[in-house]
């Protein structure tokens, strides 16, 4: 099956009716040093993301690390 990347405006839209409770949350560094949570809905297998402003700021899911 094949994913198409979500726009911008269908990732504000998921973040903006996700409750926190029911949002992924990993943790990003964004390149100005801001911590921030993936606020789209848990089990996602995609780009993480959150609002910044009008823009959505989006990161990759990254692979487990194997000790």
């Amino acid at each position: 099956m094949s994913h198409s990347t979500p726009t911008d405006d269908e990732l504000l839209l998921e973040t903006d009716y996700t409750s926190y409770a029911s949002s992924c949350r990993d943790p990003h560094i964004t390149p100005t040093n801001d911590l921030v949570e993936c606020r789209r809905q848990t089990g996602h297998d995609d780009t993480h993301a959150t609002r910044g402003g009008l823009c959505a700021i989006r990161w990759e899911v990254q692979a487990p690390r194997v000790a």
